[in-house]
């Protein structure tokens, strides 16, 4: 037994250092193969600086022996010295049988540190070399789905299909394909492969990406099967309550939505988008109180949330508690929030205060959003009749005319406009 075994042998036993005597001597006595043989055992369990010393002492006597260099610099990667692993990467010249294998490891570095383009560059220059090497097309094909070109990614994935892989590295290539049409607007096309994906290899996330797609579809009786097998199979999948429940009220299976929020609420007492959709749900069983409760849930677990605050105002508005409207209202914009929906509501709580001046201004900051809403528009008109507005009242008049030309009241508004004005 040479002395790299004796090391095996007593790191296996926690013999620490009797490891370490046997190290220094294996550097010292064993044959350059067996010292290959060592530094592989000792990488894969972890020992990466002894592993580099081995390389190191390895290469000084084989400079030649470009695999030690990119043993070196994935030693260095694991330790964060990229500057050190570009080094031993760079040096590997273009003649060697592994500067394919060098331009891979750097075109991962350059990704890592967002260098998408260069990144793209070095896989290429790979392909070139070995047009057939299915892990370049592969890189090639995460590369290009990371960076958004979906189509580009989806034909290397299918191309590696037709080659007969079902995964790489442990990534199903039917979700990836799903994932990418899905991307593309492509929906049929997604479903197909997703499904597929899911019946080669059924995860959570595949199944939670199949429901979210069939969501999409507005398929909300299949989603509703998948976030209940995907439940099922894995309860503490947390992502699946908000969904499964908005799919359930989709079909306004309310009463169950509801006990959906519940359990998921059991499971994640953290998650504002639980309480934000229980409100909804809340507020079409006519449980306003409920409602209320899960809106101030909601917006103290995630208080810059711009439509928590505009629903719960929307609620604050129709229970007529006008000066809480107008609070939350005011507080909101001196928060930087923007949504015009906020003067509208802001307008009519002004104008149920008699709060005229403000209730104007809040109406002409909410009028250009609005201008194609007939229900808004009709509102306003009103209030510019009541208070005297002769220069606004035909420009609303005009655009809401344009959307109901037939409208009795307002034509009468417009003959009114036209004789008084």
């Amino acid at each position: 037994m040479n002395n790299g075994q004796k090391m095996l042998e007593a790191l296996q036993n926690n013999q620490l250092d009797e490891a370490n005597d046997f190290f220094k001597r294996a550097l010292a006595t064993d044959s350059d193969e067996q010292l290959y043989h060592l530094a592989d055992d000792l990488y894969h369990l972890g020992f990466l600086e002894e592993t580099q010393m081995i390389y190191k002492q390895l290469l000084a006597l084989y400079p030649e022996d470009d695999e030690l260099k990119i043993g070196l610099a994935e030693i260095a990667i694991e330790a964060n010295e990229i500057d050190s692993a570009m080094d031993w990467l760079l040096d590997i010249p273009e003649e060697s049988e592994t500067f394919p294998q060098a331009l891979l490891v750097l075109a991962d570095l350059y990704q890592v540190q967002g260098l998408y383009e260069v990144s793209e560059q070095k896989l290429l220059k790979a392909k070139d070399i070995l047009p057939d090497e299915p892990v370049i097309q592969f890189a090639l094909a995460e590369l290009h789905f990371s960076m958004g070109k979906y189509a580009q990614a989806i034909r290397a994935y299918e191309e590696l299909m037709i080659q007969g892989y079902d995964e790489f590295t442990g990534v199903n290539l039917a979700n990836r394909c799903g994932s990418a049409y899905s991307a593309l607007g492509d929906l049929d096309q997604a479903v197909e492969y997703l499904e597929q994906s899911v019946e080669e290899n059924e995860t959570v996330n595949g199944l939670f990406e199949l429901g979210i797609t069939y969501m999409q579809q507005k398929e909300f009786k299949r989603a509703n099967e998948v976030f209940f097998k995907l439940k099922d199979l894995d309860p503490s999948y947390t992502s699946v309550y908000p969904n499964l429940a908005q799919s359930l009220e989709e079909e306004n299976q309310l009463e169950k939505a509801a006990e959906v929020i519940q359990e998921g609420l059991r499971m994640d007492q953290y998650n504002y988008e639980l309480f934000a959709i229980g409100a909804e749900v809340a507020l079409r069983l006519e449980q306003e109180e409920t409602a209320e409760d899960y809106y101030l849930e909601a917006i103290a677990l995630a208080p810059e949330n711009e439509s928590l605050q505009l629903a719960y105002s929307n609620l604050l508005l129709k229970q007529e508690r006008i000066e809480e409207t107008v609070n939350l209202i005011d507080q909101a914009l001196q928060n930087g929030q923007s949504d015009p929906q906020f003067y509208w509501n802001l307008a009519v709580a002004n104008e149920k205060l008699e709060e005229y001046d403000k209730a104007e201004q809040a109406f002409e900051q909410a009028y250009p959003a609005f201008r194609q809403n007939k229900d808004f528009l009709k509102s306003y008109i009103y209030f510019l009749r009541e208070a005297g507005n002769r220069t606004t009242i035909k420009q609303a008049v005009t655009d809401y005319l344009l959307i109901e030309p037939s409208d009795e009241e307002i034509l009468g508004i417009l003959e009114e406009i036209n004789t008084n004005y």
